[in-house]
């Protein structure tokens, strides 16, 4: 059982850090809070903090701790004032993410990082990926989504011309946007995997394998969403690409795509069981 001066210890380690880095942490609450793709963050955060707080007996040998871990530490908040000064808020965000490995590494020694690794990981994971950088990788997900429902909906004997990221079927046309190509879902579900994986699975290995699963399934799920657009309208003139309609069609198949998730979680664990 972990002793008082320990829970002591990283009290007052949390309040240093959000005091100290309170600019930093209000900046990075602004952008989950104006981002659809990371607004689970919210929830991830305490998630993180409870993973951590479980592990605190890592904290209690003093001699794990040395010259590493402190010169790491320094560095890192070294490397925070300077991003400070830069103002870009992904290498800020990343200088938070940073000084908290190295004061968990500070204060538990190197083998926080392998027994903290989830956690440590879910931490950067949720720092939001920089417009330019998130333009480059929705595009040719983009362009890979409406390659496959061009294939699936010519098996259906429709008529289908595809120009780019654009659809056309008679009557309407359909362009596979940003929000359609899957990374939004990526991100959530690779998250959430890791999330389910720690509480349910023991071996490491385990929990790579659902992580790796998240991957088809969040693109399954939005090629699945044009799909069921241009079959809707086709076959029964229902437009599902605006209004209610179409915010509860995203959501349905969210959360189709996290049972997915769920199964396969499930799976894993009878099977280490």
């Amino acid at each position: 059982m972990p002793n008082k001066k320990t829970t002591i210890l990283l009290l007052l380690a949390a309040v240093i850090f959000i005091v100290g880095y309170y600019p930093a942490i209000k900046l990075l609450v602004g952008k989950w809070s104006a981002s659809d793709d990371y607004a689970h963050s919210f929830l991830i955060v305490p998630i993180v903090a409870y993973m951590i707080w479980d592990k605190r007996y890592l904290f209690e040998n003093n001699e794990n701790k040395g010259y590493i871990g402190l010169l790491l530490v320094i560095l890192s908040v070294i490397f925070y004032i300077i991003a400070l000064q830069t103002q870009i808020p992904t290498v800020i965000f990343l200088a938070i993410a940073l000084t908290i490995t190295s004061v968990l590494i500070y204060m538990g020694g190197t083998q926080t990082l392998r027994k903290l690794i989830i956690p440590i990981v879910l931490i950067f994971m949720i720092i939001p990926i920089p417009n330019q950088i998130y333009s480059m990788i929705t595009l040719p997900l983009q362009l890979k989504v409406t390659q496959v429902n061009e294939i699936l909906i010519q098996l259906l004997g429709i008529p289908i011309y595809r120009e780019g990221n654009i659809l056309q079927i008679p009557g309407k046309s359909f362009e596979v946007v940003e929000a359609c190509s899957g990374l939004r879902s990526l991100i959530s579900l690779t998250t959430l995997s890791l999330v389910f994986g720690y509480f349910t699975l023991h071996r490491n290995w385990l929990k790579c394998v659902l992580f790796g699963l998240s991957i088809p399934i969040a693109f399954l799920i939005n090629i699945l969403r044009v799909f069921i657009l241009v079959v809707a309208f086709h076959f029964f003139r229902l437009d599902l690409t605006i209004g209610t309609e179409h915010t509860t069609l995203g959501m349905v198949l969210f959360l189709s795509g996290l049972g997915l998730l769920l199964a396969a979680q499930r799976i894993l664990e009878f099977w280490e069981n």
